[in-house]
């Protein structure tokens, strides 16, 4: 056979990796950042013997938690325009719901969700005020010893859309998020950056959030 006539090895040809971009870097630095802050609340909370102190640096651990969670998943879609909320909503769930299953019979995170669109930083307030107020429902709506479930359901119109956090609890509704009221200023200032308005409603039995976007 002559050289000519011999087939040459084929080269495997990797896609090339993208490089890495400012913003990639910035997610990273805030993503170690709230690692770090979690680590270092978590770690004073365990040096606390008053109840109702340490209770307070365990809410704040799962805030910084829950913050981080947001800032992950909506990093994994950082090249798109728009975020699919439905989609987001029910990882969203999953995260939470596995992050309560240490508290009694463990917490059930139930998401029933319309597709909508919306923009990368709306999605991160819905997030954030999602994750507040299934993190409060959770920890107050129903004994530690007792199964219970959440329900997070999104209804879209051409007007916008619907959100809902409901439970089946014992009904003490806003007065779930505590003395400090950090829960509920929190849930308010993402509601009044997502431009809706948010009611607080008797589930008999039980509490329903409901959150009114006019545009998405």
């Amino acid at each position: 056979m002559h050289a000519a006539d011999r087939i040459a090895p084929r080269t495997a040809i990797l896609p090339a990796q993208r490089a890495p971009t400012t913003a990639d870097e910035i997610n990273h630095r805030i993503a170690n950042s709230l690692q770090l802050l979690a680590a270092m609340v978590s770690a004073e909370a365990r040096t606390v013997a008053d109840p109702a102190a340490q209770a307070a640096l365990d809410m704040t651990v799962r805030r910084i938690a829950a913050i981080a969670r947001v800032n992950r998943q909506l990093y994994q879609q950082s090249a798109v325009a728009t975020i699919n909320l439905d989609i987001y909503l029910r990882e969203l769930g999953g995260d939470l719901e596995g992050s309560f299953g240490n508290i009694g019979a463990g917490r059930r995170i139930r998401v029933i969700a319309d597709p909508v669109s919306v923009k990368p930083d709306h999605a991160s307030s819905v997030g954030i005020l999602v994750s507040e107020l299934v993190t409060n429902a959770c920890k107050h709506a129903y004994a530690p010893d007792a199964p219970g479930d959440v329900h997070v359901r999104l209804a879209g119109s051409s007007r916008g859309y619907r959100l809902e956090v409901e439970d089946r609890g014992n009904g003490k509704g806003a007065s779930f998020f505590g003395n400090s009221g950090l829960g509920q200023r929190l849930v308010e200032t993402m509601a009044v950056r997502l431009d809706g308005r948010l009611v607080h409603e008797d589930a008999k039995p039980g509490t329903r959030h409901v959150l009114h976007v006019s545009h998405a």
